[in-house]
């Protein structure tokens, strides 16, 4: 017994021994087979795309030659052209179908009832015309206003313009044997060139003295103002004698209206007065022993 089961324990190994080593052998045998059919098939389908490509670019070649062949594009433009011709007489169809369908309704209507929409559509329409007309008619109104109102204002403006201009009379001149007092005008200020005492006016002015003439600056801020110090102005003027002197007024652009009141004291005070005009180009006013002297008047 002992013998017996030492033989079946033996022979059991072996068994499964045996048995192993075929499931290895198969194992590998359909592994190697599994790994040569995918190979072959990977192949074959490779081959397969090479094969459809060149197909693809035969086709390609092929339409190419047919998109650029003149009856081919003439067939593509005939059938465009039929495409939209269709398409209109889709549209036509369509839009004879509503007409009949409103034609059948016009014609179930009663005809004394189409008689008076049409009355009531004639109506609005005039209604519409008159209210065109009447705004129409405002507008023209309102532009005939508007062109009134206009001439009225530049009439107006010109008023304006002709009151804040003065004529200018161009004095009378005459030789005298007279003491001349200069007075400029600039800044809208007055500055006299001598004071009282008939010294010079170094307060308002700034002098400068060349070899042959002397510069008189006036000084921005300083002068009389012959509006506000009208007073002061009239008690100079009346403080010179009418009889052997007269005012020279040297005038820049900017000082024109002070200017103007300035001789209206000079006149009322009995002074005669000239004056000359000056741009700020010409530069500050030079007396020298050689010039021109504004004539009185």
């Amino acid at each position: 017994m002992l013998l017996d089961t030492m033989c079946n324990t033996f022979g059991g190994i072996i068994l499964l021994a045996v048995l192993v080593t075929l499931l290895t052998s198969r194992e590998r045998y359909g592994s190697a087979a599994t790994a040569s059919d995918t190979q072959e098939m990977l192949q074959r389908r490779l081959a397969m795309a090479q094969s459809d490509l060149q197909q693809a670019l035969q086709l390609q070649t092929l339409l190419q030659a047919k998109a650029n062949d003149e009856r081919w594009k003439t067939q593509v433009s005939l059938l465009a052209t039929r495409q939209q011709i269709q398409d209109e007489i889709k549209a036509i169809r369509e839009l004879a179908a509503q007409n009949a369908k409103e034609l059948d309704a016009t014609a179930s209507t009663d005809p004394a009832e189409r008689m008076k929409n049409l009355n009531a559509q004639l109506a609005a329409a005039q209604t519409r015309k008159l209210e065109a007309q009447n705004s129409l008619a405002a507008s023209k109104e309102n532009a005939k206003r508007l062109k009134t109102r206009l001439v009225s204002l530049e009439k107006q403006a010109a008023d304006l313009v002709n009151e804040s201009q003065r004529e200018l009379r161009l004095p009378k001149e005459h030789e005298t044997g007279k003491r001349v007092i200069y007075m400029i005008a600039r800044y809208g200020q007055i500055y006299p060139c001598r004071n009282f005492d008939l010294s010079r006016n170094e307060t308002d002015i700034e002098w400068t003295s060349t070899l042959t003439s002397e510069i008189a600056e006036p000084k921005k801020g300083k002068g009389i103002d012959p509006v506000v110090n009208a007073a002061g102005l009239r008690t100079y003027f009346r403080n010179q004698s009418g009889s052997s002197v007269y005012v020279a007024f040297c005038v820049f652009e900017d000082s024109f209206p002070a200017f103007i009141r300035a001789k209206q004291l000079a006149t009322e005070s009995g002074l005669a007065y000239g004056w000359e005009p000056f741009q700020f180009s010409d530069g500050p006013v030079s007396f020298g022993t050689v010039g021109h002297t504004p004539k009185p008047q």
